[in-house]
């Protein structure tokens, strides 16, 4: 019998079958649907966004690509791991026995594993990719080239299929799995990363002080918009990288005291918890997209010229054509790509 290693909450040899836990799934399959449709939808919007690329400023940056791996990544949690359990947790409270929906809650495990080592070694490629736009600006360009981050994506997603591989071989303990899972992918970045984005905010302040000594040639002013769409930038991954840390952590640390506190294995509430945190890993799926058009410009400005053209193939297709005025024209004039 295959329990839940990725997402053990789901183990519910613990539970008494009770009307309280029937209220407890419920609870569940109602955030499943509404956290699956909200991360579905935003990912999906911001990947057609960068498609068009309305402003043709998007595709420029090689920051997009992974701006578009962590979107597929949140996509797939949303769409296929949120539904999922939302169908599994349906099929349990309909009173299927366990065994019945083994073979679907492997297929739930496994694209939830994939999809959460995918955005955790992106969130590590988005540090890095900051930490070279800013010490080495010159040739960043010459060595962060799209080929060179699509390279780098294929990389990360054979790696994340070849790890979660391991959950199913019978040689290798689920406790160890789950201890390796966690702590690699979520405790080993959050001792290096904040180091690494605290350097690269440093950097940016020293910059910044040597440019305003000489602010009156036109190339100063435009390597200052040049670094100021940088620090956008930065800033946005970094509230990406909080958001993935606060909603992981609490799952990260109930894992551990499962598996190290041998005396609450088996506790209700621990599994209660389990089941609560890591739905957390959902929120995360949701909020990323509201983030990169909060923070970045030129992301919000794709996203509203996207919706204006919608409602004007919908309902005002003559007010689009006698307006002369184009809005794409207008933002991509003040927008700098990356």
């Amino acid at each position: 019998m295959m329990n839940s290693s990725v997402a053990p909450g789901h183990n519910s040899e613990a539970i008494p079958p009770d009307s309280r836990v029937d209220v407890f799934r419920l609870s569940f399959i109602l955030f499943d649907i509404i956290s699956g449709t909200t991360a579905s939808v935003a990912n999906f919007l911001l990947l057609f966004t960068i498609f068009k690329d309305p402003h043709r400023n998007l595709r420029r940056s090689p920051s997009t690509q992974l701006v578009i791996n962590m979107a597929v990544a949140d996509f797939l949690t949303g769409f296929c791991c949120a539904y999922q359990l939302m169908v599994y947790d349906s099929l349990r409270l309909s009173g299927m026995s366990e065994e019945s929906t083994d073979n679907f809650l492997l297929v739930t495990l496994a694209i939830i594993a994939i999809s959460l080592v995918v955005a955790c070694c992106n969130v590590v490629a988005m540090a890095c990719d900051r930490w070279l736009a800013v010490s080495s600006a010159l040739y960043y360009r010459s060595v962060v080239s799209a080929k060179r981050v699509k390279a780098l994506i294929v990389t990360i997603w054979i790696y994340a299929v070849v790890f979660t591989s391991f959950l199913f071989c019978p040689g290798i303990p689920r406790r160890i799995f789950e201890l390796l899972y966690c702590n690699l992918h979520v405790s080993v970045p959050l001792l290096v990363l904040p180091a690494l984005y605290l350097r690269t905010f440093r950097l940016l302040e020293q910059q910044a002080r040597l440019r305003t000594a000489c602010l009156g040639c036109s190339v100063e002013q435009t390597e200052l918009r040049r670094a100021q769409s940088e620090k956008k930038t930065t800033k946005a991954f970094v509230t990406i990288l909080l958001l993935f840390f606060v909603v992981f952590l609490p799952y990260t640390v109930t894992i551990n005291l499962r598996n190290l506190c041998s005396a609450g294995e088996g506790k209700i509430e621990l599994v209660r918890s389990l089941q609560i945190a890591f739905r957390f890993v959902f929120v995360n799926a949701c909020v990323d997209p509201f983030v990169y058009a909060w923070r970045i410009p030129k992301y919000a400005q794709a996203v509203t010229t996207i919706l204006i053209r919608y409602r004007i193939l919908r309902g005002g297709r003559r007010r689009g054509r006698s307006n002369s005025t184009d809005p794409e024209s207008t933002a991509a004039s003040r927008e700098d790509a990356l």
